[in-house]
């Protein structure tokens, strides 16, 4: 792949994963009363996730690939910005890939996990409702809020403005759009 193919692969995959995320995040929130819902308890949030069906628990599947996008995306502002600040964006192409895991991880947990546990709640009693829900919010505070919140959207913001100062350093790149990512 040529250095210009990597940009245009990188600017598409951010543009068309914009796309789709707000896609998939629109009958999320039709569908599962998303981001709503993510705080609140077992006991409403599990039995809603069931009620989704396959179709929920694809939409989720497709949910938590999204951040893949920030691969490409790494890539192409590495090539696009790397010729004056090339310790900057290689340290950012490593953060568009922290980015995207720990997303991912945290998205990953509703069809998979979370699915199980929905599953398991259908038919529990109340001594076990208990431990589901005990699991539940610590996969929420751990892979939710920690990894997929936390760590997530720092690396990105880290990503972003490594890229912006990357583009206050590079001539062709209008000095506005860098302080504008900063």
């Amino acid at each position: 792949m040529t250095r210009s193919e990597a940009v245009l692969s990188g600017g598409l995959a951010l543009i068309l994963g914009a796309l789709a995320f707000l896609g998939v995040f629109g009958y999320l929130a039709a569908t599962f009363d998303y981001p709503k819902v993510l705080d609140g308890p077992a006991d409403r949030v599990l039995p809603a996730l069931l009620a989704t069906g396959a179709s929920g628990r694809f939409a989720w599947s497709l949910y938590a690939l999204l951040p893949l996008i920030w691969l490409p995306a790494g890539v192409g502002a590495f090539e696009a910005l790397s010729g004056r600040a090339e310790g900057g964006m290689r340290l950012a192409m490593l953060f568009a890939g922290l980015a995207a895991i720990s997303m991912m991880l945290g998205l990953l947990r509703w069809p998979s996990i979370h699915w199980e546990l929905a599953r398991a709640w259908a038919g529990a009693g109340p001594e076990e409702h208990t431990i589901i829900a005990a699991l539940f919010d610590g996969l929420n505070r751990y892979l939710g809020n920690f990894i997929g919140e936390f760590l997530g959207e720092l690396s990105f913001s880290v990503f972003f403005l490594l890229s912006a100062v990357a583009m206050l350093r590079t001539p062709p790149f209008p000095r506005w759009i860098g302080w504008w990512g900063v």
